[in-house]
Protein backbone atom coordinates (compact mmCIF):
# COMPACT_ATOMS: atom_id res chain seq x y z
CA UNK A 1 0.00 0.00 0.00
CA UNK A 2 1.47 3.40 -0.94
CA UNK A 3 2.25 5.78 1.89
CA UNK A 4 -0.53 8.26 2.65
CA UNK A 5 0.23 11.27 4.82
CA UNK A 6 -3.52 11.94 5.20
CA UNK A 7 -4.15 8.43 6.56
CA UNK A 8 -1.18 8.70 8.88
CA UNK A 9 -2.27 12.10 10.21
CA UNK A 10 -5.74 10.79 11.06
CA UNK A 11 -4.25 7.81 12.90
CA UNK A 12 -1.99 9.94 15.08
CA UNK A 13 -4.53 12.68 15.82
CA UNK A 14 -4.78 11.92 19.54
CA UNK A 15 -1.01 11.80 20.22
CA UNK A 16 -0.60 15.02 18.22
CA UNK A 17 -3.36 16.76 20.18
CA UNK A 18 -1.73 15.59 23.41
CA UNK A 19 1.58 16.98 22.15
CA UNK A 20 -0.04 20.36 21.39
CA UNK A 21 -1.47 20.60 24.90
CA UNK A 22 1.76 19.47 26.56
CA UNK A 23 3.91 21.73 24.38
CA UNK A 24 1.76 24.77 25.25
CA UNK A 25 1.85 23.97 28.96
CA UNK A 26 5.63 23.54 29.02
CA UNK A 27 6.21 26.73 27.00
CA UNK A 28 3.95 28.75 29.30
CA UNK A 29 5.75 27.24 32.28
CA UNK A 30 9.10 28.31 30.86
CA UNK A 31 7.80 31.84 30.20
CA UNK A 32 6.68 32.00 33.81
CA UNK A 33 9.98 30.54 35.06
CA UNK A 34 11.65 33.69 33.75
CA UNK A 35 15.05 32.30 32.73
CA UNK A 36 15.99 35.31 30.63
CA UNK A 37 18.19 35.85 27.62
CA UNK A 38 19.70 39.28 28.23
CA UNK A 39 20.65 41.21 25.07
CA UNK A 40 24.33 41.76 24.33
CA UNK A 41 26.13 43.54 21.49
CA UNK A 42 25.57 40.68 19.04
CA UNK A 43 21.91 40.08 19.95
CA UNK A 44 19.03 40.82 17.60
CA UNK A 45 16.65 41.50 20.52
CA UNK A 46 16.70 44.62 22.67
CA UNK A 47 14.94 43.51 25.87
CA UNK A 48 15.40 40.51 28.19
CA UNK A 49 13.34 37.62 26.83
CA UNK A 50 12.57 34.22 28.38
CA UNK A 51 14.40 31.28 26.86
CA UNK A 52 13.93 27.55 27.04
CA UNK A 53 10.95 27.25 24.70
CA UNK A 54 12.70 24.23 23.27
CA UNK A 55 11.83 22.35 26.46
CA UNK A 56 8.21 22.51 25.33
CA UNK A 57 9.01 21.27 21.83
CA UNK A 58 11.44 18.51 22.80
CA UNK A 59 9.56 17.50 25.95
CA UNK A 60 6.24 17.08 24.14
CA UNK A 61 7.93 15.24 21.27
CA UNK A 62 9.83 12.80 23.48
CA UNK A 63 6.82 12.02 25.69
CA UNK A 64 4.36 11.61 22.81
CA UNK A 65 6.54 9.80 20.26
CA UNK A 66 5.94 6.23 21.49
CA UNK A 67 2.13 6.72 21.62
CA UNK A 68 2.28 8.25 18.11
CA UNK A 69 4.25 5.30 16.75
CA UNK A 70 1.81 2.88 18.41
CA UNK A 71 -1.18 4.73 16.97
CA UNK A 72 0.42 4.64 13.51
CA UNK A 73 0.99 0.86 13.84
CA UNK A 74 4.71 1.33 13.23
CA UNK A 75 6.65 -1.90 12.80
CA UNK A 76 9.13 -3.24 15.34
CA UNK A 77 11.91 -2.24 12.94
CA UNK A 78 11.59 1.38 14.04
CA UNK A 79 12.46 0.56 17.66
CA UNK A 80 16.29 0.64 17.33
CA UNK A 81 16.52 3.89 15.33
CA UNK A 82 13.89 5.64 17.46
CA UNK A 83 15.61 4.50 20.65
CA UNK A 84 18.92 5.88 19.38
CA UNK A 85 17.27 9.17 18.46
CA UNK A 86 15.53 9.56 21.83
CA UNK A 87 18.72 8.82 23.76
CA UNK A 88 20.62 11.36 21.68
CA UNK A 89 17.93 14.04 21.98
CA UNK A 90 17.53 13.62 25.74
CA UNK A 91 21.29 13.82 26.30
CA UNK A 92 21.69 16.81 24.02
CA UNK A 93 18.64 18.53 25.48
CA UNK A 94 19.90 18.13 29.04
CA UNK A 95 23.39 19.41 28.25
CA UNK A 96 22.02 22.27 26.14
CA UNK A 97 19.64 23.41 28.88
CA UNK A 98 22.45 23.42 31.44
CA UNK A 99 24.44 25.55 28.98
CA UNK A 100 21.44 27.85 28.42
CA UNK A 101 21.21 28.44 32.17
CA UNK A 102 24.94 28.69 32.90
CA UNK A 103 27.25 28.59 29.84
CA UNK A 104 30.26 26.31 29.94
CA UNK A 105 33.18 25.67 27.53
CA UNK A 106 32.32 24.79 23.94
CA UNK A 107 34.36 21.58 24.06
CA UNK A 108 31.88 20.01 26.49
CA UNK A 109 28.97 20.89 24.26
CA UNK A 110 30.82 19.49 21.24
CA UNK A 111 31.53 16.26 23.11
CA UNK A 112 27.84 15.93 23.96
CA UNK A 113 26.92 16.50 20.31
CA UNK A 114 29.24 13.70 19.20
CA UNK A 115 27.91 11.28 21.82
CA UNK A 116 24.33 12.13 20.85
CA UNK A 117 25.12 11.75 17.13
CA UNK A 118 26.79 8.38 17.78
CA UNK A 119 23.69 7.15 19.62
CA UNK A 120 21.42 8.32 16.81
CA UNK A 121 23.66 6.89 14.06
CA UNK A 122 24.20 3.48 15.66
CA UNK A 123 20.45 3.11 16.12
CA UNK A 124 19.90 3.33 12.37
CA UNK A 125 21.78 0.07 11.87
CA UNK A 126 23.96 1.59 9.16
CA UNK A 127 27.14 -0.33 8.29
CA UNK A 128 30.27 0.75 10.12
CA UNK A 129 31.83 2.52 7.12
CA UNK A 130 28.78 4.82 6.91
CA UNK A 131 28.69 5.70 10.62
CA UNK A 132 31.58 8.19 10.59
CA UNK A 133 30.19 10.41 7.79
CA UNK A 134 26.72 10.15 9.35
CA UNK A 135 28.05 11.26 12.73
CA UNK A 136 30.07 14.15 11.28
CA UNK A 137 27.09 15.28 9.19
CA UNK A 138 24.79 15.11 12.23
CA UNK A 139 27.16 17.23 14.34
CA UNK A 140 27.49 19.81 11.57
CA UNK A 141 23.73 20.02 10.99
CA UNK A 142 23.09 20.25 14.74
CA UNK A 143 25.48 23.17 15.03
CA UNK A 144 24.22 24.82 11.83
CA UNK A 145 20.64 24.93 13.09
CA UNK A 146 21.89 26.21 16.44
CA UNK A 147 23.92 28.98 14.75
CA UNK A 148 20.97 30.02 12.60
CA UNK A 149 18.62 30.41 15.57
CA UNK A 150 19.32 34.11 15.92
CA UNK A 151 16.15 35.84 14.73
CA UNK A 152 12.49 35.16 15.38
CA UNK A 153 11.04 32.09 13.71
CA UNK A 154 13.91 31.31 11.36
CA UNK A 155 15.20 28.03 12.82
CA UNK A 156 11.85 26.75 14.10
CA UNK A 157 10.11 27.51 10.80
CA UNK A 158 12.80 25.86 8.66
CA UNK A 159 12.76 22.79 10.91
CA UNK A 160 8.95 22.59 10.83
CA UNK A 161 8.96 22.69 7.02
CA UNK A 162 11.74 20.10 6.93
CA UNK A 163 9.86 17.77 9.27
CA UNK A 164 6.67 18.03 7.20
CA UNK A 165 8.51 17.31 3.96
CA UNK A 166 10.38 14.36 5.47
CA UNK A 167 7.06 12.94 6.67
CA UNK A 168 5.51 13.51 3.23
CA UNK A 169 8.45 11.64 1.67
CA UNK A 170 7.64 8.62 3.84
CA UNK A 171 10.76 8.93 6.01
CA UNK A 172 9.76 7.95 9.57
CA UNK A 173 6.42 9.69 8.89
CA UNK A 174 4.81 9.37 12.33
CA UNK A 175 7.97 10.72 13.96
CA UNK A 176 8.23 13.76 11.73
CA UNK A 177 4.53 14.58 11.72
CA UNK A 178 4.71 14.73 15.51
CA UNK A 179 7.88 16.84 15.41
CA UNK A 180 6.28 19.26 12.94
CA UNK A 181 3.22 19.60 15.20
CA UNK A 182 5.42 20.46 18.19
CA UNK A 183 7.41 23.02 16.19
CA UNK A 184 4.29 24.64 14.76
CA UNK A 185 2.82 24.85 18.26
CA UNK A 186 5.90 26.78 19.38
CA UNK A 187 6.12 29.07 16.35
CA UNK A 188 3.38 31.60 17.37
CA UNK A 189 5.25 32.16 20.64
CA UNK A 190 8.35 33.17 18.69
CA UNK A 191 7.19 34.75 15.42
CA UNK A 192 6.72 37.51 14.41
CA UNK A 193 7.33 38.80 17.95
CA UNK A 194 9.05 36.64 20.52
CA UNK A 195 7.46 35.90 23.88
CA UNK A 196 10.12 33.23 24.35
CA UNK A 197 13.20 31.90 22.54
CA UNK A 198 13.75 28.26 21.66
CA UNK A 199 17.32 28.21 22.97
CA UNK A 200 19.98 25.55 22.49
CA UNK A 201 17.72 23.10 24.32
CA UNK A 202 15.45 23.21 21.26
CA UNK A 203 17.68 23.89 18.28
CA UNK A 204 20.30 21.24 19.03
CA UNK A 205 18.12 18.16 19.75
CA UNK A 206 15.78 19.03 16.87
CA UNK A 207 18.76 19.61 14.58
CA UNK A 208 19.90 16.10 15.52
CA UNK A 209 16.43 14.76 14.69
CA UNK A 210 16.46 16.35 11.22
CA UNK A 211 19.93 14.92 10.55
CA UNK A 212 18.69 11.53 11.78
CA UNK A 213 15.92 11.72 9.19
CA UNK A 214 18.59 11.89 6.50
CA UNK A 215 20.32 8.86 8.02
CA UNK A 216 17.24 6.66 8.35
CA UNK A 217 16.03 7.52 4.86
CA UNK A 218 19.45 7.52 3.23
CA UNK A 219 18.66 4.71 0.77
CA UNK A 220 15.59 6.66 -0.39
CA UNK A 221 17.56 9.86 -0.94
CA UNK A 222 16.97 11.19 2.56
CA UNK A 223 20.49 12.57 2.83
CA UNK A 224 20.09 14.71 -0.28
CA UNK A 225 16.57 15.73 0.79
CA UNK A 226 17.84 17.02 4.15
CA UNK A 227 20.63 18.95 2.40
CA UNK A 228 18.09 20.46 -0.01
CA UNK A 229 15.67 21.42 2.78
CA UNK A 230 18.44 22.98 4.87
CA UNK A 231 20.25 24.49 1.89
CA UNK A 232 19.79 28.07 3.11
CA UNK A 233 21.02 27.19 6.59
CA UNK A 234 23.94 25.04 5.49
CA UNK A 235 25.09 27.56 2.88
CA UNK A 236 24.84 30.45 5.34
CA UNK A 237 26.91 28.64 7.98
CA UNK A 238 29.49 27.26 5.54
CA UNK A 239 29.97 30.59 3.77
CA UNK A 240 30.26 32.43 7.08
CA UNK A 241 32.80 29.98 8.53
CA UNK A 242 34.93 30.15 5.37
CA UNK A 243 34.81 33.94 5.32
CA UNK A 244 35.75 34.18 8.98
CA UNK A 245 38.54 31.62 8.61
CA UNK A 246 39.97 33.60 5.71
CA UNK A 247 39.86 36.76 7.83
CA UNK A 248 41.71 34.99 10.64
CA UNK A 249 38.79 35.25 13.09
CA UNK A 250 38.27 32.69 15.84
CA UNK A 251 35.57 30.37 14.53
CA UNK A 252 34.20 29.55 17.99
CA UNK A 253 33.79 33.22 18.94
CA UNK A 254 30.26 34.64 18.92
CA UNK A 255 29.64 37.16 16.14
CA UNK A 256 27.03 38.85 13.96
CA UNK A 257 28.47 37.92 10.59
CA UNK A 258 26.01 35.32 9.32
CA UNK A 259 24.24 36.23 6.11
CA UNK A 260 20.86 36.41 7.85
CA UNK A 261 22.37 38.71 10.50
CA UNK A 262 23.97 40.93 7.86
CA UNK A 263 20.62 41.12 6.05
CA UNK A 264 18.92 42.38 9.22
CA UNK A 265 21.80 44.75 10.05
CA UNK A 266 21.56 46.17 6.54
CA UNK A 267 17.94 47.17 7.18
CA UNK A 268 15.83 44.25 5.95
CA UNK A 269 12.90 43.48 8.30
CA UNK A 270 13.29 40.37 10.44
CA UNK A 271 9.99 38.79 9.25
CA UNK A 272 11.13 39.21 5.63
CA UNK A 273 14.51 37.57 6.25
CA UNK A 274 12.85 34.73 8.14
CA UNK A 275 10.36 34.23 5.31
CA UNK A 276 13.19 34.10 2.77
CA UNK A 277 14.84 31.24 4.67
CA UNK A 278 11.51 29.44 4.87
CA UNK A 279 11.33 29.90 1.11
CA UNK A 280 14.76 28.32 0.72
CA UNK A 281 13.48 25.23 2.57
CA UNK A 282 10.37 25.00 0.38
CA UNK A 283 12.46 25.55 -2.76
CA UNK A 284 14.74 22.73 -1.59
CA UNK A 285 11.75 20.39 -1.52
CA UNK A 286 10.84 21.43 -5.08
CA UNK A 287 14.45 20.94 -6.21
CA UNK A 288 14.58 17.45 -4.68
CA UNK A 289 11.32 16.51 -6.41
CA UNK A 290 13.05 16.78 -9.81
CA UNK A 291 14.65 13.43 -9.06
CA UNK A 292 17.98 14.44 -10.63
CA UNK A 293 20.95 14.94 -8.32
CA UNK A 294 22.75 17.47 -10.53
CA UNK A 295 19.55 19.42 -11.20
CA UNK A 296 18.74 19.47 -7.48
CA UNK A 297 22.21 20.75 -6.57
CA UNK A 298 22.11 23.47 -9.21
CA UNK A 299 18.60 24.53 -8.20
CA UNK A 300 19.55 24.93 -4.53
CA UNK A 301 22.87 26.62 -5.24
CA UNK A 302 21.62 29.36 -7.56
CA UNK A 303 19.36 31.19 -5.04
CA UNK A 304 22.09 30.95 -2.39
CA UNK A 305 24.64 32.60 -4.67
CA UNK A 306 22.17 35.35 -5.59
CA UNK A 307 21.23 35.87 -1.92
CA UNK A 308 24.89 36.03 -0.87
CA UNK A 309 25.70 38.62 -3.51
CA UNK A 310 22.68 40.72 -2.60
CA UNK A 311 23.31 40.65 1.16
CA UNK A 312 27.03 41.34 0.86
CA UNK A 313 26.37 44.26 -1.49
CA UNK A 314 23.83 45.75 0.96
CA UNK A 315 26.14 45.19 3.91
CA UNK A 316 29.02 46.82 2.09
CA UNK A 317 27.08 50.07 1.73
CA UNK A 318 24.84 50.05 4.83
CA UNK A 319 26.69 48.27 7.65
CA UNK A 320 29.23 50.62 9.14
CA UNK A 321 30.90 48.37 11.72
CA UNK A 322 33.02 45.32 10.96
CA UNK A 323 31.31 42.30 9.46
Amino acid sequence: MPFSLQTLTSSVTFPCLAAVVLCNLLILLMIRAGVLDHPVARSSHTRPTPKGGGIGIVGAFVLCLIPALHAAHASAQVIPPVTGLLLGMILLGAVSWLDDVRPFPARYKLAAQFVAAIAAAIGTGAPFYELVPFILAAVFITNALNFIDGINGLASGVMAISALVLASAGIMPATFVLLAVCLLTFLPYNFPKARIFMGDVGSQPIGLAIAWGGMTGFDAGGGLLVIALLSGVLWDVTFTLMRRARAGDRLAQAHRGHLYQLAVRSGLPVPLVTSIYWGFALWGAVAFATGQIITTILMILLPQILWTGYVCTRAGTRVQDRW
